[in-house]
């Protein structure tokens, strides 16, 4: 039960970091609004990557527990990232 818990809380201080960093960087920024807003959005892609990154590895151990105990899941067809 406690890798649920170790899950959503790595996913949520995952979060939390990007969000302060993006904070930061807005505040620190020496370089332009222009500059700025091309850093947050390119921060923001990466954090998205990471969360979907992440997101690929629970399943992949979430499976194979799964998988361990004798129980056999589909394959969803959601293409939604």
């Amino acid at each position: 039960m406690s890798g649920r818990n170790d899950c959503g809380s790595f996913m949520g201080g995952l979060l939390m970091g990007g969000i302060v960093g993006a904070l930061v960087a807005l505040v620190l920024a020496p370089q332009s609004g222009e500059e700025t807003r091309k850093l947050l959005k390119d921060k923001a892609f990466e954090l998205g990557k990471e969360i979907s990154d992440q997101t690929e590895t629970i399943k992949e151990k979430g499976r194979e527990l799964l998988t361990q105990d004798g129980i056999e899941i589909e394959e969803s067809t959601d293409t939604n990232p």
